[in-house]
């Protein structure tokens, strides 16, 4: 599955320990913090979400040390319009997930490590749900204390951005490129107002540029920008974009602006040459079996290039429409 633009931003930027650690060392509890061996940080492969989820969320797999003891650091990023009221349901079928991943790699063990689960999230209202799983649970309080001791029972850290000031994420103690993210993410819905508001982050954007890799790392960013762009207003948002930025950044914005452009021109082309094949199936299908049903035309106009051409090569020696567009 092609990556959102801010499943890419995310993963590009913190998958880094470097700058995971110190935006977890900003949401953590202190006295937490201060146990976890941060040195030890180091990212997992693989994702845990649902499939259908993967254009709202994204999320990150680390390891790390918590007094001496093992410990798994799970990040679930959910930038959607509004709060998921289960989302403690959701982060414990990911923790599971996590564990039996661990089970099946080390299949003689007794003992489970810990998982601590961190939300980082943006909505348009700002989160509104609970944070623990027992808050999820449908019982009256009174019951639910009585069997609280027989169902899972955690929390997760929330780190909500959406009603974050500009001033309260310039101030975080955190790498530079974290919080430029960060803030890119907090006005991701409005990239006009996004750009208008770049030009003061300035010394911000000059102090990535100076870190070990800090020019490919704003390349990203500007990706990122071009991508949530409103394509109506493309060339006006790039103009804004190549003020607000600084002249260091022109020769940057302006190669990935031209990269965008083709990859929607050949895919653009692509869509194009498809569609024609799909109409030139239907008609050699009308002329071999008659009048199509709806579900059909449906079908084949939905139809990946690779369905096209089987179906196409098929259409004068299937005897019929079925077996014409059986998959094989």
């Amino acid at each position: 599955m092609t990556p959102t633009p801010h499943d890419a931003l995310f993963k590009s930027t913190f998958s880094q320990p470097e700058h995971a650690a110190a935006a977890l060392r900003q949401v953590l509890p202190a006295a937490l913090a201060a146990r976890i061996d941060f040195a030890s940080l180091a990212l997992q492969s693989g994702s845990f979400i649902d499939e259908e989820l993967a254009a709202s969320q994204s999320d990150l797999l680390f390891s790390a040390r918590l007094a001496e003891a093992p410990l798994f650091i799970y990040v679930l990023f959910e930038h959607q319009s509004t709060t998921h009221p289960l989302m403690a349901f959701r982060l414990l079928e990911y923790m599971v997930r996590i564990w039996k991943g661990h089970l099946g790699r080390h299949p003689r063990s007794t003992r489970l490590p810990a998982i601590l689960p961190v939300v980082l999230h943006h909505s348009d209202t700002g989160w509104t749900a609970a944070v623990t799983f027992q808050d999820v649970v449908d019982l009256p309080p009174e019951v639910l204390r009585l069997i609280a001791a027989y169902i899972p029972h955690f929390r997760f850290v929330l780190d909500d951005i959406s009603k974050e000031t500009d001033e309260a994420l310039r101030a975080r103690a955190m790498t530079a490129l974290g919080r430029l993210v960060l803030w890119c993410f907090r006005h991701a819905r409005r990239p006009d107002e996004l750009v208008a508001r770049l030009s003061g982050w300035y010394e911000l954007v000059r102090e990535v540029r100076g870190a070990p890799g800090g020019g490919a790392a704003l390349s990203r960013v500007w990706r990122y920008i071009l991508n949530i762009a409103d394509p109506a207003q493309p060339r006006e948002l790039l103009q804004r974009l190549l003020v607000a930025a600084g002249p260091e950044a022109e020769e940057e914005i302006v190669t990935i602006a031209d990269y965008l452009r083709e990859q929607g021109r050949l895919a653009g082309e692509r869509e194009g040459r498809l569609a024609g094949q799909r109409s030139t199936l239907l008609k050699q299908l009308r002329l071999r079996f008659g009048e199509l049903p709806e579900p059909v035309v449906a079908r084949v106009r939905a139809a990946d290039a690779a369905q096209i051409e089987g179906w196409t090569e098929r259409v004068l020696s299937s005897p019929t429409l079925d077996d014409c567009l059986t998959e094989r």
